[in-house]
């Protein structure tokens, strides 16, 4: 896959608290810091499951992507890497 850029996608969950989630990003960063691989984050909070899956009655604007469904076709990707942020 030449020419391609590694990517690793941080999930933020309620699984996780809050503080622990923010905690381990900056130590992601900082492991893969020059090394050309992009963090990127995620929430996969059920809210925004929700907000995703039901958007009938939302704008344009309040709508979000079904991140969740997304995870699922990346995690397909071979060169890309899921951290959860689990307790």
């Amino acid at each position: 896959m030449a020419g391609l850029i590694s990517r690793t996608i941080r999930t933020e969950s309620d699984k996780a608290p809050a503080l622990a989630s923010y905690c381990l990003l900056p130590i992601v960063q900082s492991f893969t810091g020059g090394t050309g691989v992009k963090v990127e984050t995620r929430d996969m909070s059920l809210a925004g499951r929700f907000i995703a899956n039901f958007p009938e009655n939302l704008t344009e604007e309040q709508r979000i992507p079904d991140l969740l469904s997304q995870r699922g076709e990346r995690s397909l990707v071979p060169d890309d890497t899921i951290i959860d942020a689990l307790q």
